[in-house]
């Protein structure tokens, strides 16, 4: 992963545990949404493009959605999980078709070959399966393993063979 990705990462982490923290205490008045990015098969990725080649590919990603989105909007990548942080309850329409736009500009960098998955979050999550105290990372795992369920909204590109 990029350095640039690490640092964006650890910044994302550490905002998103601290708006954990804040919304405890402000539940009525704290709200943001949260939207995942997931390329449904990394491994397909590595396969055709090379590793080396193919994280190029994510790290482009990675800043077009940075460009795309404002500067209070942290943006995120792990792997080929891309995550962004938007704090205030957002016009889920709006996010999503930009995300949906920037996804389908990487389709013309060759990422096409692979579908995603786009799930938007509205948070604090109420959530009777999730530790009151969770981490931002057991969060996200949390989110990704169940967004079927707790996604407010759900979008999936797909691939194009």
């Amino acid at each position: 992963m990029h350095p640039i990705d690490i640092v964006a990462h650890d910044n994302f982490l550490c905002t998103l545990d601290w708006l954990l923290a804040v919304s405890k205490r402000q539940l009525d008045f704290l709200k943001f949404g949260l939207a995942h990015i997931c390329y449904e098969n990394p491994k397909l990725i590595g396969e055709t493009y090379g590793a080396k080649n193919a994280s190029q590919q994510l790290d482009d990603v990675s800043r077009s959605l940075r460009e795309a989105f404002r500067k209070t909007d942290l943006v995120a990548r792990n792997g080929s999980d891309f995550w962004i942080l938007v704090p205030f309850s957002p016009d889920v329409e709006k996010i999503n078709d930009k995300i949906k736009l920037i996804s389908e500009t990487a389709t013309l960098a060759g990422l096409q070959i692979v579908e995603r998955d786009i799930s938007f979050f509205l948070l604090p999550l109420q959530d009777q399966n999730l530790n009151e105290d969770c981490t931002a990372l057991e969060l996200l795992e949390h989110l990704k393993k169940n967004h079927i369920s707790l996604a407010s909204r759900e979008t999936r590109i797909p691939a194009n063979i």
